[in-house]
């Protein structure tokens, strides 16, 4: 099994420098990869969304919408996610394509929350507050 991979995070300042939250850490890393070849990537970091907006979702918003409707859980999250968050279909087959609620950070992950609620009010279904 391949060892994980260290992520290193940090602060870029006004000036474009990047400040590392682990400096120490980082250098040790960097040392034992001494004489390989290695790739770096830097991206802007992402806020994941909390247990308790994903255990709101699935409780209060998936489960009473889909015994409304009659469908199981996961199909009707995957309904909703469909409904909501659509990308491009696949250029080389043309499936239809979404994008996978892990991969929305914290504000995408509200919105998305969001309109599934006004779903479920729309068809009937009252969702307990927060």
């Amino acid at each position: 099994m391949p060892e994980p991979v260290p992520t290193f995070l940090g602060r870029v300042d006004d000036r474009g420098r990047l400040a590392l939250d682990m400096p120490i850490a980082y250098g040790r890393h960097l040392q034992s990869l001494a004489g390989q070849f290695v790739e770096c990537i830097v991206r802007k970091r992402r806020s994941r969304r909390s247990s308790q907006a994903n255990a709101f979702y699935w409780a209060a918003v998936v489960t009473p919408l889909a015994e409304h409707l009659g469908y199981e859980r996961d199909e009707m999250h995957e309904v909703m996610a469909m409904r909501f968050l659509r990308i491009e279909d696949c250029p080389a087959t043309g499936v239809p394509r979404r994008k996978r609620t892990p991969k929305t950070d914290t504000a995408e992950f509200a919105d998305y929350v969001d309109r599934c609620i006004r779903l479920a009010a729309e068809l009937g279904v009252v969702v307990e507050d927060r």
